[in-house]
Formats: C-alpha cells, structure tokens, sequence
C-alpha cells in the first residue's frame, strides 16, 4: 500500500530546507544537499498524518514519474531513496501530529488567500460587465441618434431635391416660351 503525498510549494520566506529524498554520496569529497522546493504531506486511512517531507524539484518530477521508492511496510516513501522512518516516527507520533498542524495551517492560509483573490477577481469581472453593458447601451443609443439623424437629412435631401426638381422645370418652361416666342415673329427685320 502507498501512501498518496499532497504536495505544497515552499513560500519563498520560509527557512531553507535540503531535499529528503535526493541521493547522497559520502563517499565525494564535497558533499552538497539540494535545497527543497516543496513541502509534502501524507496521510493515513484514518485521516492521520502519515509522512511530512520536503522534496526538491528533480526528485518531484521522478515522484510524479513513479520511479522514487516506497517502503514496503508503512507505504511511505523512502528517504534519500534508500531508508525509511518507519519505527522513529511510530515512536515521535506527537512531533508529526504538531508539523500536520502547521501543514494544514499553511494549506487553510493559502485556500482563504485563494478565495479572497477570487473573490476581488469576481468583483472586478462584475464591474467590467456593466462597463460593457453601459457601453453597449450607449453604442446602441449613439446608433439610433444616427440614424434618426440620416433619415432627418435624406427626407431634407429628398424636399430640396423637389425644390430643384420644380425651378429646373419651371426654368425649362420659360426658355421653351422664349423659343416660342421667337418664332411667332412674322417678319423679319430688313438690313
């Protein structure tokens, strides 16, 4: 049986932990710790703590891969891929019960602060709505005032249209008149 580990991202200002699941090598001259990134939690069926680590991000990938060790006896997984805490942590249970607080502590922080930011988020999505709602009420009625106002001008258009109509015809009656006129002259003028 494996236990299943919630993962959680360090805050940057919390204190530098080393990866608990990194190989080490002493027999290197230098010996050099990866620091952590994230925090792990695991619990039991029981709804208890089971297992509280810190893991780095390479051993996280390998973790999300399958490929880290898991004990055979408690399911927790191995530590530097190698051991396990089985029989020092059945022995210090109060000191993990505490470390479990603090864990869900940090989760319940983190959720509230996820709620609140979603929360100003949904307000300011609500705002925006009925900025465009405004807006679009406003486009609309812009629009109407628009065309009211290109009707206005065609009908205007349309009566002086008429006007010219009506002094172009009365304009070509009077010169046809004139033409008329000129050619009821019976005589013609002698030089």
């Amino acid at each position: 049986m494996k236990l299943g580990y919630r993962i959680l991202e360090l805050e940057k200002n919390s204190r530098r932990e080393d990866c608990n699941y990194c190989v080490l090598n002493f027999r290197a001259e230098n010996l050099t710790f990866t620091t952590a990134t994230h925090e792990m939690v695991a619990y039991d069926n029981d709804g208890d703590c089971a297992d509280i680590a810190v893991i780095c991000d390479n051993c996280k990938k390998d973790l999300e891969s399958g490929t880290l060790p898991y004990c055979e006896l408690c399911g927790r997984l191995k530590r530097n891929r190698g051991y396990c805490l089985c029989s020092s942590l059945e022995n210090d249970k109060i000191s993990q019960e505490g470390t479990s607080k603090s864990f869900d502590y940090r989760l319940e922080n983190k959720t509230r602060e996820l709620e609140k930011e979603l929360s100003v988020t949904k307000e300011e999505l609500k705002i925006e709505r009925e900025e465009v709602v405004k807006f679009q009420e406003k486009s609309k009625e812009w629009s109407r005032k628009q065309k009211q106002e290109l009707i206005e001008e065609n009908k205007r258009l349309k009566e002086e249209n008429g006007k010219l109509k009506a002094q172009l015809e009365k304009q070509n009656q009077s010169s046809s008149q004139i033409e008329v006129k000129e050619k009821k002259w019976p005589w013609k003028l002698k030089k």
